[in-house]
This record gives structure tokens, C-alpha cells and sequence, in this order.
């Protein structure tokens, strides 16, 4: 009877006790599903000026190959790469080498002033008016060439100012104008070609650098979220967000524009005065209830009101 009893009392504890710590557990997840805490921010109209990206190798603005006019052997070059060089200075000099004749060396000329941007070939090596021996380029001006998409295009316009800047000097920015814009879109890349030309007084630029283009097209107002509050879909690489509606989560869809600093242009899913919410989402999915706490420039944090 003693031992019944003690089994009847044990079992009544354990009872008593996973009673009350399911039902604390239970509580607990409620209150953590009640309050999850998130940043927010209203979408706003904001100014925000569209730039068109590009990218693009120096050029020498007026850059040449150099080609020798006879067949033979190259004996020498009379210039180091670098090194500047005036109109029909000597480059180097061809021995002819025709079996039965003897020949002066033979010239080849600069046929423009500017710096010997590359040299293509060693001493000794075959030569022939169809192999190029140099490339001289004029370092006073340089240019880029670059392929505008015919989306874009009817943006453009000569004389506009781009922004270059080049791996080589992190720290400086130089500027450029859109000196050629082709009236021809290829109808296979659906791009036209365009020409960016820089002054270039202290040869800094040098051709074969790679630069990116930044050139300003314009601006306009338009309805705006912060970065922040911008996430991706893996796989299909569709944008969306999730706003506060009614104290709850609310997953929605965008369209975006011009992305900028910290702002994103917002064509579709979100009107004026929506709260997204910014920082937080990792712990939200469709319908979570949510609490936003204070964040900068939000005058009312009650749930959707506005």
C-alpha cells in the first residue's frame, strides 16, 4: 500500500509538473509571436537624379597602328614605349633583306604626334605591311568608347558630362563629355555606340585602363523606400518587401527603378505614407504580428496608421 501510494504522489507531480511547463512554454512562444519588434519607414517622395552606368577601356584620342610599308625583318626600334614622339619621326628601321639586292634600312614612320602607347614585335622578327609594329596615341585628350542600350538611348545627348573613375586612382574622379553618339542601334546587340572624351593634360590616362562612366541624364520625384527595407527572392530574383498593415507583416511585391545611395525607386506595389518595415525581417514570414519600436523621420508608429 506504502509503495502505491508513493507511485500515486510521483506521478501526480509529474503530472502537475509537465502541465505547467508545456503551458509555459506555450505562453512563451505566444508572447514571442506577439512581439516581434521592427524598424520602419514611410515611403516618401523623394528627388532622385537618374544615372546611367557604363564601363570602358582609355583610348588614346587620335590612336594609330603603325604599319611598316616593306616586307622584311625588323633590325631595332628607335623608341621605348612611353616615350613621346613627333609626326614622321622614325620608329624603327626594316632591313628589306631581298635575296640578290642591298637596300638602306628602311624607315617607318610616325604618321601622328604623341606617346608610343605599345610595341608589338622583338628585333629580328618577320615583318610585312599587314603586321602592325606600334600604337601611337595623342595623351593630350582620351577617349572611351562605350555600347549606349537602346532603352537608354533616348537619353543621351551630346555635350552631356560623365563622371569617370578608374581602379588605377581610387581617390580621384575625373570628368568627361559624350563627344560621339552613333545614329545607328545595331539590330543584333540592340546597342548604339557612343564616344566619352576627357582631358587628359598630365597623361595620368593611360590606354588599356579600365574605367567606369557615370553619366547624369536627369532627375524627377518619385515615390522612394530605403535600401534596407529592399529584399530579393532566391531563384526568381523578384524584389519585395514587407510593409505593416493592421499590426501584422505584409509581404508585397515591387517593381523598382533608379537605385540610389540609400534609396530605391518604388514604381509598383507601395503608396505614399506605407510603413516598411527596415530592419527586423530575418524573424518575419506573411502575418506575423509585428511592433514597431522608434525609428528616425516616422512620426507615427501605430500599426498602417498615417
Amino acid at each position: 500500500m506504502r509503495i502505491s501510494k508513493t507511485i500515486l504522489i510521483f506521478a501526480t507531480y509529474y503530472l502537475l509538473l509537465t502541465t505547467c511547463l508545456m503551458g509555459c512554454g506555450k505562453e512563451t512562444a505566444e508572447v514571442k509571436k506577439t512581439n516581434i519588434p521592427v524598424e520602419v519607414a514611410r515611403v516618401q517622395k523623394r528627388e532622385l537624379q537618374e544615372i546611367l552606368k557604363f564601363t570602358g577601356d582609355i583610348e588614346g584620342k587620335d590612336q594609330v597602328k603603325v604599319f611598316p610599308k616593306v616586307t622584311g625583318k625588323l633590325i631595332e626600334y628607335r623608341v621605348q614605349e612611353g616615350e613621346s614622339i613627333k609626326r614622321e619621326d622614325t620608329i624603327a628601321l626594316i632591313d628589306r633583306d631581298v635575296t640578290g639586292f642591298k637596300f638602306e634600312p628602311a624607315p617607318v614612320e610616325a604618321p601622328i604626334s604623341g606617346i608610343v602607347a605599345k610595341t608589338y614585335l622583338d628585333e629580328g622578327d618577320s615583318v610585312s605591311p599587314q603586321i602592325p609594329i606600334a600604337v601611337i596615341a595623342d595623351m593630350d585628350k582620351v577617349e572611351i568608347k562605350i555600347e549606349i542600350p537602346e532603352v537608354d538611348y533616348p537619353k543621351l545627348k551630346l555635350g552631356q558630362v560623365a563622371e569617370i573613375t578608374l581602379d588605377a586612382y581610387p581617390d580621384r574622379e575625373f570628368t568627361g563629355k559624350l563627344s560621339k553618339l552613333s545614329t545607328l542601334v545595331s539590330p543584333q546587340s540592340r546597342t548604339a555606340t557612343a564616344e566619352i572624351t576627357i582631358p587628359n593634360p598630365s597623361h595620368l590616362l593611360i590606354p588599356g585602363m579600365f574605367a567606369r562612366i557615370r553619366v547624369f541624364v536627369g532627375a524627377r520625384k518619385t515615390l522612394t523606400i530605403p535600401l534596407d527595407g529592399l529584399l530579393r527572392m532566391s531563384g526568381t530574383g523578384s524584389f519585395y518587401c514587407f510593409k505593416v498593415e493592421n499590426d501584422k507583416a505584409k509581404k508585397v511585391f515591387l517593381k523598382i527603378g533608379i537605385i540610389q545611395d540609400n534609396l530605391v525607386e518604388v514604381k509598383e506595389g507601395l503608396k505614399q505614407g506605407d510603413l516598411v518595415i527596415v530592419s527586423g525581417q530575418g524573424a518575419l514570414e506573411e502575418g506575423s504580428p509585428v511592433k514597431p519600436v522608434s525609428t528616425p523621420g516616422v512620426e507615427t508608429m501605430g500599426g498602417d496608421k498615417k
